[in-house]
């Protein structure tokens, strides 16, 4: 090919990926997640009666669906969780006092393929639905790849100048309107999701241009406190928000470094297998040069630091290297593992995480399958809220 070919070629290939998220979207709108009488039941841990008692007392018509005896969504199941006495609730509704810190969790590791944006999607999605009490959560999407954006915020296709990526406001990309605030502007780029305590700051491919636009600001000596630019957006927002989740891009660049200073505590994914085990030791070599750099610059240490496995298939093979990593990595590791499912898949398939849709709405031919990859999800975020309560437990 001659240099207009190629440009055609690219040019195809541009148009043929905007086709085909285009279609993507619109065969898999995001939907919000539904519940039937008994999945209200199980997930209130209250009896049939006592859900509708307060599904009426809200005002709710769970009767008003076509294709459903009994339907409500998650929003009108906040509603009724809301009207429940003291007593019947499972957890008191959450409100963080000024002496527990935000909790910012990174989610790194330099070898792509680990399941970062999945592990970070489905941890922020858990701790927002799973424990009731209603967690403010946030998540931060680094990469300009965007996965995680499409999970929370498909709605930002095709509306670029409607919103701010996080590369917008790292780099200043926007202006203040008169009384405008720096805070209100962060304020309004965490979007709403379909899950009504979980909000969602996007990224965009053009965040790809941040790391050039990072060297040209020290090239010109512009750029003070280059490492501080996320915790200053995170801190505008502070009091919104209770945990707040990041996902990386698998590189060690400006926007990495940025999400490490941020943090608070740090969860390494890992998939046991030679080659990704190899090429997160070298990286767990570079890390203590990466923190001499983050303490430089006045990071106070983190609270927690946590190696996941992930796309865990049982086999003897990966037992075997599971044993050899506990004897290096000890108490590090998480004890429970992020498995492999179809489940994970078929639900990724509709933009989804495991707690984005219910049981009775998973498409997949085996309920089962899901509510085991579910159960597993839980138990997986059952670690990271225990690590979370522990620190707070501490601020007492």
């Amino acid at each position: 090919m001659d240099n207009q070919e190629t440009y055609k070629a690219f040019e195809a290939l541009r148009q043929g990926a905007e086709n085909y998220i285009v279609r993507r979207n619109n065969a898999y709108k995001k939907e919000v997640r539904y519940f039937t009488r008994i999945e209200a039941s199980n997930y209130l841990s209250v009896d049939g009666k006592t859900v509708d008692k307060y599904v009426k007392m809200a005002g709710i018509d769970p009767n008003r669906h076509e294709d459903a005896a009994w339907l409500i969504d998650i929003n009108e199941m906040y509603q009724v969780r809301e009207l429940l006495p003291l007593d019947k609730r499972i957890e008191h509704k959450f409100t963080r006092p000024k002496n527990h810190k935000l909790q910012v969790i990174v989610v790194q590791n330099q070898k792509g393929g680990v399941g970062k944006t999945i592990s970070a999607a489905t941890i922020a999605s858990g701790l927002a639905t799973e424990f009731h009490e209603e967690f403010r959560v946030g998540v931060i999407d680094l990469d300009p790849q965007n996965t995680l954006s499409t999970y929370y915020a498909p709605i930002v296709e095709g509306e670029e100048n409607q919103w701010l990526s996080v590369g917008d406001l790292m780099a200043g990309k926007f202006e203040m309107e008169e009384d405008e605030t720096f805070s209100n502007v962060v304020s309004e780029s965490f979007l709403q999701t379909t899950i009504p305590n979980l909000r969602i700051l996007p990224a965009t491919q053009d965040d790809r241009s941040l790391e050039n636009w990072f060297h040209r600001q020290l090239h010109n000596q512009s750029l003070d406190k280059p490492y501080h630019l996320l915790k200053n957006i995170i801190d505008a927002v502070e009091n919104e928000f209770d945990i707040i989740i990041i996902d990386t891009p698998p590189s060690m660049g400006f926007a990495t470094i940025n999400g490490y200073f941020a943090a608070t505590s740090v969860i390494f994914p890992m998939q046991v297998a030679e080659n990704d085990i190899d090429a997160t030791c070298n990286y767990f070599k570079f890390i203590p040069e990466l923190w001499e750099l983050i303490d430089d610059h006045g990071h106070t240490g983190y609270d927690f630091m946590k190696i996941l496995l992930t796309n865990h298939k049982t086999s003897s093979s990966t037992t075997t290297l599971q044993n050899k990593l506990s004897n290096v990595f000890g108490s590090f590791i998480y004890s429970r593992e992020f498995n492999n499912s179809e489940a994970i898949k078929e639900c990724s398939r509709l933009v989804s995480t495991l707690f984005d849709i219910s049981k009775s709405e998973y498409p997949g031919r085996t309920k089962s399958v899901f509510q085991k990859a579910k159960d597993n999800a839980y138990e997986v975020t059952s670690q990271v809220y225990r690590n979370i309560v522990d620190v707070w437990d501490k601020d007492n």
